[in-house]
């Protein structure tokens, strides 16, 4: 594949495990270049969220890839409880007795390097979003013109069926920081397709599978074991019958446009304001508020493919 043909991608995380495969799904990708890597607070505070980064990148051997901390706070309001179920430092509390340099840590600040490296790369870049959208909220209120610079705008958050995980009717991503879920979806001028809670649950996986994906001992099944083992005995406590990835499935939809089977256009904002519903995705299914339609929503993936796509992370 060409330079020109090669996928650019600009990470925004918040690193918990499910984030940590789906970036190790861009970085074994042949065709794809990783620019750059923002980190915003969500299952761990945002200067935790880069520490979880660096060793992702270390595992992968590309600790050359830029990484630049954000957010910290929530655009308005205070800080969200988060789950137990990544632990408290987003890697399940799982020590490491290598971590990489945090000197290795950009001083940008994550928002500067979000509209730096947009005109850098004008529309080239396609902005993966996995976490709260706290960096790319802000980003837009210091510069407008953001979103026109960007290819393409992927989102891992909401719910299209109001079926919570965080809440009775709200997803973890866009309950933490709804407000910058609502300014993201209302002003962002990129195309942008979500990938909705309902829409991992449709593609959870039997546990057999997933201690298939984790049972040869390559550099990343040892890594994923470790961050995963609290998440997987959270897991079991609960009594949860499958195994439910997230983030990975918006990897693989950015990485391979096989994955989608059905995706639905539509307009979609966020609800702020009810008792409730704080955080849940409203979507104008029968165009009702007569406004143009600002996402595209899977609602359905090839399961064949992004399974295959899981096994090549780690070598099966």
């Amino acid at each position: 594949m060409s330079l020109s043909q090669r996928k650019k991608l600009l990470i925004d995380t918040d690193a918990g495990c499910d984030d940590a495969q789906a970036i190790l799904m861009a970085l074994k990708n042949p065709d794809v270049d990783v620019i750059g890597i923002t980190c915003v607070a969500g299952n761990a505070d945002a200067d935790q969220v880069g520490r979880n980064v660096l060793r992702v990148l270390q595992v992968a051997d590309r600790l050359d890839i830029p990484v630049f901390l954000g957010c910290n706070e929530p655009l308005l309001g205070d800080k969200r409880v988060r789950s137990e179920y990544h632990g408290k430092d987003g890697f399940g509390d799982a020590p490491s007795d290598d971590s990489p340099d945090e000197s290795l840590l950009q001083s940008e600040h994550a928002v500067l390097a979000l509209s730096r490296l947009s005109r850098q790369h004008c529309n080239e870049l396609s902005l993966v979003c996995l976490g709260p959208l706290t960096n790319i909220a802000v980003c837009i209120r210091m510069d407008p013109k953001f979103g026109t610079r960007l290819r393409h705008c992927y989102i891992m958050g909401g719910n299209h069926e109001g079926k919570g995980n965080q809440t009775v009717c709200a997803e973890f991503n866009f309950y933490y920081d709804p407000d910058s879920a609502y300014v993201v979806l209302n002003q962002l001028t990129s195309p942008i397709t979500m990938v909705t809670w309902e829409t991992c649950l449709k593609h959870s996986l039997p546990w057999d599978v997933y201690k298939t994906l984790r049972a040869n001992d390559s550099v990343c099944s040892v890594f994923l074991r470790k961050i995963e083992k609290s998440s997987f005995n959270f897991s079991m406590k609960q009594g949860w019958e499958r195994y439910l990835p997230a983030d990975e499935i918006l990897m693989a939809v950015v990485l391979n446009t096989d994955v989608i089977k059905t995706c639905v256009a539509a307009y979609a904002s966020v609800e702020l304001k009810g008792f409730y519903t704080v955080g849940q995705l409203v979507v104008d299914w029968t165009g009702m508020m007569k406004r143009q339609k600002n996402v595209h929503i899977v609602t359905e993936c090839n399961q064949s493919v992004y399974e295959k796509m899981l096994q090549n992370i780690v070598g099966i």
